[in-house]
């Protein structure tokens, strides 16, 4: 293959070739071997047309990714928060293309171990790529779940839809039988719609749900299948000396057990405990699990514990769900929401309830809990529940801090006559907290979408 020279960066000749990953061939006028080269956009793009899983048919242009390149030590501190946005859609929608090509890969991988049992699509991935075993085996769901999914299959390959995205439908489909999975199929146009415009995160939700009602319609009752499954596994990680843990509940099980955890957590955090070895704060909330599910299990009379969970008394568990899916059932707009991952069936909703073990939040048919105003100051525990089913995060756009870790806000403040009910309620963490009554940050929200945008002074 031959060669090309590109201005680099710093305006120096750049040298690329197509047969190398560093530039190590000096070129008149360039005085650093410092850039990263990488293969040619037409090389990326090329695909054999005679085999059923192609390549991408297009690929990223060189602009975008001479641009990528063109990020080092000096540039990045120069980048502003758009700047640093941008270029990390950039780099997403590299990413895309680049899984697109391995999932291509790993298609071919399997279909040469259908030939020769010699090829092993797993070690094969581990050994040339230095991923781990899961990550290895998690690739190859990948190809499992697109040969069930053809849109899907097209979207991933256009570069329209992410790996994360395909990954909550391998999980979503996991448990599911053979006729759930031909309704979920039927199902695949719209759902690789909402792939398209929404996070990974999001998206997973929405396959949930669509895989709860091809259960539902397939008449399976799941119940008893998931309580057989259920298991608890512990062991000892030789290089750590550290105790692990690893299992699966029922839904039914899980929901209550999560409760009491997350309950503890909150009461935890709130008394300042913890000190993960870190520092990070992004693991600050396991640990507190951790030592939550410890002071559950070890020290069930630690008035800390009683106070939030009541080692006595049933878990308090808001289920939010709306009026018309508790009345008739699930339908294709039904609103289910635990505060966690877990789906629980309408059927056991509506039984626990009854039995007084979950609290149901009756949502309105656009997703707005119904009113829950209160003459007190604090927000009630339900209606933290309820704002917990309408933000996944903190409020305050781009924030990723847990809801579960949020404090309400009173967006007219009580003190000036805001009521405490949803409408004037939303979760912010302790730093935009702080930003609002201390910084004179002032808040507005959208009625139907809750959306919020924030007023900053001199802004």
């Amino acid at each position: 293959m031959g060669s090309r020279r590109t201005r680099c960066p710093r305006g120096i000749l750049r040298h690329q070739s197509l047969t190398r990953r560093t530039c190590d061939t000096p070129v008149v006028g360039c005085s650093t071997r410092r850039c990263v080269v990488v293969p040619s956009v037409r090389t990326l793009a090329s695909r054999d047309t005679s085999s059923p899983h192609r390549g991408p048919r297009t690929a990223p242009d060189a602009i975008r990714i001479d641009r990528l390149l063109a990020l080092d030590a000096d540039t990045v501190p120069t980048l502003g928060l758009d700047g640093v946005r941008r270029a990390l859609e950039r780099v997403a929608s590299l990413q895309r293309h680049i899984d697109a090509i391995r999932i291509t890969l790993n298609s071919r991988l399997r279909e040469l171990s259908a030939v020769s049992p010699a090829v092993m699509p797993e070690q094969v991935i581990v050994k040339a790529t230095s991923v781990s075993r899961p990550e290895a085996r998690r690739e190859m769901q990948r190809v499992d779940t697109l040969d069930q999914f053809p849109r899907l299959r097209e979207a991933v390959i256009a570069g329209d839809v992410s790996a994360h995205h395909l990954d909550a439908v391998s999980r979503a489909i996991r448990h599911l039988d053979a006729d759930a999975k031909t309704l979920l199929v039927g199902d695949e146009a719209r759902l690789v719609g909402i792939a398209r415009c929404s996070t990974p995160d999001s998206f997973a939700r929405a396959v949930q749900q669509a895989a709860l009602r091809a259960e539902h319609e397939t008449g399976v009752d799941t119940t008893q299948r998931q309580r057989n499954r259920t298991w608890l596994r512990h062991w000892v990680d030789n290089d750590s000396g550290m105790v692990r843990l690893h299992g699966e509940f029922d839904p039914e099980s899980g929901l209550r057990l999560v409760g009491r955890l997350q309950r503890t957590v909150q009461t935890l955090f709130a008394a300042g405990e913890g000190h993960n070895a870190s520092g990070s704060p992004s693991d600050k909330p396991a640990h507190l699990t951790a030592l939550a599910l410890v002071a559950l299990v070890c020290e069930p009379d630690d008035t800390k514990v009683v106070a939030i969970s009541g080692a006595a008394t049933r878990a308090d568990v808001s289920v939010i769900v709306d009026l018309d899916t508790l009345r008739s059932g699930i339908h294709a707009r039904s609103i289910i929401s635990t505060g966690t991952d877990i789906n629980l069936p309408v059927d056991t909703i509506r039984r626990l309830a009854c039995d007084a073990r979950i609290i149901p939040v009756v949502m309105s048919s656009t997703g707005v809990a119904l009113d829950m105003g209160r003459a007190t100051r604090l927000a009630t525990t339900h209606q933290r529940r309820a704002l917990e089913a309408m933000h996944h995060t903190c409020a305050v756009p781009h924030c990723a801090v847990p809801v579960s870790l949020c404090e309400p806000h009173h967006i007219d403040y009580w003190i000036n006559g805001g009521p405490t009910d949803l409408a004037n309620l939303v979760p912010l963490c302790s730093e935009h907290h702080r930003c609002v009554h201390e910084g004179g940050w002032r808040l507005h929200m959208a009625e139907e979408s809750r959306t919020v945008t924030v007023s900053v002074p001199g802004g």
